[in-house]
């Protein structure tokens, strides 16, 4: 009988440099991405490491792909990085597109991702374990993309989407500087769910220019 959780181990030594972890990856379509790139450019980048066989996995892949869906402000990047696949061996190409067709995953997915994995266990936990699915939400120094801040880890998506809206995209709205275009595109909950509006309900307004702001308008 299969084990439906997963823990990682690995016999490296807890890193105590402030440094953020840097990688290069390619996707199964031949596309590069680099992590101190992401977070130069003045995105929030959002980790999430899972294996096809734990059992939580595929729901938190749907869930971090509804969340790359709603940014809209293209200001927060999202990337898969895929393990191991359901026979507990690692993942090719072949499992990286069924797990993208099965579940409608389109941010990046990469495979072949123990180094990058078993580096960001050291640097972050002081055990050497992680359950996966495993979640990090870093939080941009454009200026010094190795001294970009982690602010969330763990495997709860709805913990991590209050972090993203309340430390980072409410401060991105209120820092864009042209507003005088802009047209409301969408309308979003605490959770990232599109939603109508409501009055006496915190909600995230996403506008046409990119920008977001956080709206609490008091009503009957």
């Amino acid at each position: 009988m299969k084990i439906t959780l997963i823990t990682l181990f690995t016999s490296l030594t807890l890193t105590l440099s402030a440094q953020v972890p840097d990688w290069t990856k390619y996707t199964c379509d031949g596309n590069s991405y680099n992590m101190y790139t992401e977070l130069s450019k003045g995105k929030a980048v959002v980790l999430n490491f899972s294996s096809a066989w734990s059992a939580g996995s595929p729901a938190m892949a749907m869930e971090t792909e509804n969340l790359w869906q709603n940014m809209m402000s293209e200001n927060v990047k999202v990337f898969g990085f895929l393990n191991e696949n359901q026979d507990f061996d690692m993942a090719d190409c072949d499992d990286a597109n069924i797990w993208e067709s099965t579940f409608g995953i389109t941010h990046p997915t990469f495979i072949n991702i123990e180094d990058v994995l078993n580096t960001y266990i050291n640097k972050y936990t002081e055990s050497g374990a992680v359950t996966l699915p495993w979640l990090l939400l870093f939080i941009p120094n454009v200026e010094d993309p190795a001294n970009s801040t982690l602010v969330y880890s763990g495997n709860e998506i709805n913990a991590l989407n209050h972090v993203l809206y309340d430390e980072w995209l409410q401060n991105v709205g209120i820092n864009e500087a042209n507003n005088t275009e802009k047209e409301l595109v969408k309308i979003l909950d605490q959770l990232g769910r599109e939603t109508s509006f409501k009055p006496n309900t915190p909600l995230i307004y996403v506008y046409s220019d990119g920008s977001t702001e956080k709206i609490f308008t008091i009503g009957q």
